[in-house]
């Protein structure tokens, strides 16, 4: 399970980063309705390919998913064989596993107290609006898969590419031309509908706090 602040906000910038474009080409581009869609929606989740875990011996593949609906938000560690989940819940992260609710790992968070998750978005949307500029759509071929591809730059050394299985968005790849640095980032899933039940958290459970509080701090604290 990764830390649950610093992934969450990543992946609030990173929506933000990925929709929040100044689109200039003559018809819509599937970037710009996803945005659009973004501003008018009020839960999302998303979720992305985190690599490979190795467990005793055996890979397998991990996903992480952030998810946030009114002000609810929580955050999910999901391999082949556990699932971990954090849930902000009246200023307090819960950390428990959802097949195992039979214990949890509490943190208060008075900082959280104010936390307007979509105003953070607003806000990111706002300050990232004139970046990016449209350049031109074309497919391409990927590990034997081909994709739509929407092509951005910021105006200068940053190219950033976004390929679409129709109008699924699956890889963003940001290339800076003076680094020669090229991050890839896949998703696994955008969905403008979340369930409740995801943010619930154990009731009827045994509060391990005082025994794994160190651990729980260095899962969520940014070092």
């Amino acid at each position: 399970m990764k830390k649950f602040l610093s992934a969450a906000l990543a992946a609030i910038i990173l929506m933000v980063s990925v929709l929040s474009l100044n689109v200039f080409a003559a018809e819509s581009t599937k970037t710009e309705a996803l945005l659009a869609k973004l501003n008018e929606a009020k839960e999302v989740s998303v979720t992305l390919t985190a690599g490979d875990l190795n467990f005793l011996g055996k890979a397998t593949g991990a996903t992480d998913t952030i998810y946030i609906k009114g002000g609810n938000v929580a955050y999910e560690y999901k391999t082949n064989f556990v699932t971990a989940r954090i849930v902000l819940d009246n200023n307090a992260l819960y950390g428990f596993i959802p097949a195992f609710p039979i214990f949890y790992v509490k943190l208060d968070t008075p900082s959280l107290s104010n936390l307007d998750v979509w105003g953070l978005i607003e806000g990111a949307t706002n300050v990232t609006l004139s970046v990016l500029q449209y350049v031109k759509s074309y497919n391409e071929t990927v590990k034997g898969k081909t994709y739509y591809v929407e092509e951005f730059n910021d105006r200068a050394q940053v190219t950033s590419k976004f390929y679409y299985d129709g109008d699924d968005l699956k890889i963003l790849k940001v290339t800076d031309a003076k680094t020669l640095s090229v991050q890839n980032t896949y998703f696994e899933k955008i969905s403008f509908t979340v369930d409740d039940s995801v943010f619930k958290r154990p009731v009827l459970a045994l509060n391990l706090t005082p025994f794994f509080k160190a651990f729980f701090l260095s899962m969520i604290v940014p070092k």
